[in-house]
């Protein structure tokens, strides 16, 4: 499932501003710029070279690729995301033109609360969901992956997390935190993301843990949609139909 109807491009552009804001990799001054073409959506910050993302919906012709392409003239190169109905023989032609490869793919999918079993799952790990007090033991924990972050952008940012909106679950295996994902609660609209375990802990189900402790917790906070995005034929993706049927 793809981001095309106006509840998903809304959440989506609501959860990239957000990202854009609590990213680590820099403190400097967002100049995030979001363009709804209707055909296409453009985010463009010349500050943040990893927020400059084109996501084709539906076919473009040459003209119209040539101008999403203008819009990032003055930065970095976008990252473009296409949608099965955008898909062509134009636009592969165009893409391999312009420089670009096709390297992933993504499966979005999406829960409605209504369709969530409670009973169907029974925790064996513990989760907890931790709130701003434990904020820096959750960078600490996000360091354990590889993050690296100043101690200025973290003082700068660390409202941003732990927070009621942006909510960090950790899964323990015995009293040793092991592995974390997060929910950003839009109102409404959940997002699921983020998830991680260390190496020594995978395999023994703490991504399942945390994915049924935050469709739990994002229904008890008024969620009625639920998104995620996950690679096709993944462990993600296994663990995210186990709970979603498209």
């Amino acid at each position: 499932m793809t981001h095309t109807s106006p509840t998903h491009i809304r959440a989506f552009a609501r959860y990239f501003q957000f990202n854009n804001a609590r990213t680590l990799s820099t403190d400097a001054p967002s100049e995030l710029r979001v363009l709804n073409a209707g055909v296409y959506q453009a985010y463009i910050d010349p500050t943040r070279r990893y927020d400059n993302q084109l996501l084709i919906q539906a076919e473009c012709s040459v003209s119209q690729l040539a101008a999403a392409l203008e819009l990032y003239a003055n930065g970095p190169a976008p990252e473009i995301s296409v949608a099965p109905a955008a898909d062509s023989v134009t636009l592969e032609n165009w893409m391999s033109d312009n420089g670009f490869q096709r390297e992933f793919d993504h499966q979005f999918l999406q829960l409605r609360s209504r369709d969530y079993h409670s009973s169907d799952y029974h925790p064996v790990l513990r989760v907890e969901r931790w709130t701003s007090e434990r904020a820096d033991d959750f960078l600490a924990l996000l360091k354990t992956s590889g993050l690296q972050c100043s101690d200025e952008i973290w003082q700068a940012k660390r409202h941003l997390y732990c927070s009621d909106a942006f909510r960090c679950f950790v899964a323990y295996q015995g009293d040793t935190p092991c592995a974390w994902a997060t929910t950003y609660l839009d109102d409404d609209v959940a997002t699921l993301a983020n998830a991680f375990t260390q190496e020594a802990a995978r395999g023994n189900g703490c991504q399942t843990a945390l994915l049924h402790a935050r469709i739990r917790d994002a229904i008890e906070h008024g969620a009625t949609l639920l998104l995620t995005d996950v690679m096709p034929d993944s462990i993600s993706a296994r663990n995210c139909l186990s709970v979603v049927r498209l």
